[in-house]
């Protein structure tokens, strides 16, 4: 029964990947616009966030700490659509970022709880606690964006999506061999 607890280790690592491909298309696509990266990163959240209730749903019956899950999967969704839909009404970039740092800092105290009730055979739990203190530091510094240009803020959270997403990929990782 217990190796049977993180069976949709995958979730995570989809999350990561998604994470990863919007961080390089962030940083490296020149064209990209900022209203495209807006409703790309909605898209990336609603997305992961689909995938994580997914997971949780079928944790139900074998793990009770399915409720983490759930909830990053649903604060996702939330957010994701709030983005994409106000940015749609309004084009707000500002307030974009505002967004951003506040699933940055709900996420990321959703995975330092994760971490701190993790179980210890899970041998990368350390690696979810890290990206947690990362994540609620980044929310923060977008929260208050000292950035005067708009790219560099854009350019911080491409390097924050990449970093996120390699830590939650390895992390699944630790899961799948529970």
């Amino acid at each position: 029964m217990e190796n049977k607890i993180f069976k949709n280790w995958w979730t995570y690592t989809v999350k990561g990947v998604f994470a990863l491909a919007f961080g390089l298309i962030a940083l490296f696509v020149p064209n990209a616009s900022e209203d495209w990266l807006v409703l790309l990163f909605g898209g990336f959240i609603i997305l992961s966030g689909i995938f994580l209730v997914g997971g949780s749903i079928t944790h139900m019956k074998h793990n009770k700490k399915w409720s983490m899950w759930m909830f990053e999967g649903l604060l996702d969704i939330v957010l994701g659509i709030i983005m994409i839909v106000y940015h749609q009404m309004k084009a707000d970039l500002e307030l974009f970022i505002i967004f951003v740092g506040i699933w940055a800092i709900t996420v990321g105290f959703t995975q330092l709880f994760a971490a701190m009730n993790a179980n210890k055979a899970v041998r990368t739990r350390w690696l979810l606690l890290i990206n947690a203190l990362i994540v609620i530091g980044v929310g923060f510094v977008l929260f208050f964006n000292p950035f005067e240009r708009p790219e560099d803020t854009l350019n911080m959270i491409g390097i924050f999506a990449i970093v996120f997403g390699a830590f939650i990929s390895i992390y699944s990782f630790g899961l799948k061999g529970h």
